[in-house]
């Protein structure tokens, strides 16, 4: 059996993590402090921004990360000497004599060739340009690409960012592509087709957005939120109505075939009555007080579940 670790190994050991992980948590910090923008520094460090948000989580710096975000200088970590470099020593520069006095009969000097004009202009103009049609549009890529691109060819989408990232508005445009996310979602109630379907995106496309952005976590709970929203729906009418009148939403949360389910087995008793009446619907309206609507579906319901 191996001899126990003494006291001074796991001293050592743990300052040692304690170290790595202080050093891991400047570098992070700094990155932060560079970039602005979580989902530059996760590409820098090829992380997905869950797995970045996660290990920001286990260093205790989130906070402090997006402090700098927003830009607050005040948790930038302090430059130091790394330790066991010794300094080197104090540099003098030497004296240059003084160049002799120009005489009368030297040539004049060369004319320096004129400066050429700054870039400056070009990339206001161009930003201005692009936050307009933020403004008016709305930070919809397809839109924008229709618009910034020539007749029938409108831009690809690295184009499209790469217009916005020189111009300086990269981080701008992907806050407000969170932010209308965040919106279009809670309009629609978690339905990824519709909201696909107001940025005339596919449902591939909008997926790739919604991780782009690191909206994945919580545009999912959203969506499990509205899922358990319908599942304790008041039974018979809410569900039901949900059954007749909300069946793609339901559907688009993949929850449509468990609600059917549950609706044909707490109807079943019903349903043995009924379907020997004259008219079904109508008995299943009497007996369970819904709507002509939410009755028929049932009907259908029951109907494909009962054996004839």
């Amino acid at each position: 059996m191996p001899p126990a670790e003494t006291k001074p190994e796991r001293l050592s050991s743990s300052r040692a993590a304690a170290s790595g992980r202080q050093r891991r948590s400047e570098e992070l910090l700094g990155l932060f402090a560079w970039h602005k923008d979580a989902p530059l520094v996760a590409r820098a460090l090829r992380l997905t921004l869950d797995e970045l948000q996660a290990e920001l989580d286990d260093l205790g710096i989130r906070r402090k990360a997006f402090r700098l975000v927003r830009g607050v200088p005040g948790d930038v970590p302090r430059a130091r000497q790394l330790p066991g470099v010794a300094s080197g020593p104090p540099v003098r520069r030497r004296a240059h004599p003084p160049e002799p006095a120009a005489t009368l009969g030297a040539p004049p000097e060369a004319t320096a060739p004129p400066a050429e004009p700054s870039a400056a202009p070009d990339v206001a103009a161009q930003a201005k340009k692009l936050r307009t049609l933020l403004g008016e549009i709305g930070p919809r890529r397809r839109a924008l690409a229709k618009e910034l691109g020539s007749k029938g060819r409108p831009l690809s989408t690295p184009v499209l960012l790469a217009r916005f990232r020189a111009a300086g508005l990269e981080r701008e445009l992907g806050q407000r592509e969170r932010d209308l996310l965040r919106a279009l979602f809670a309009r629609h109630r978690g339905g990824e087709r519709k909201v696909a379907g107001d940025l005339e995106l596919s449902l591939d496309e909008l997926k790739t957005l919604v991780r782009e952005r690191g909206l994945a976590r919580e545009i999912e709970a959203m969506r499990e939120r509205y899922r358990g929203e319908a599942r304790k729906a008041d039974w018979p009418s809410a569900q039901l109505s949900n059954l007749a009148l909300r069946r793609a939403w339901l559907e688009d949360l993949g929850i449509h075939a468990e609600l059917s389910s549950g609706a044909v087995q707490r109807a079943g008793r019903v349903w043995e009555k009924a379907r020997r009446s004259k008219d079904p619907v109508q008995a299943l309206r009497r007996e369970l007080r819904i709507g002509p609507a939410e009755a028929r579906v049932l009907r259908d319901l029951l109907s494909r579940s009962t054996p004839a």
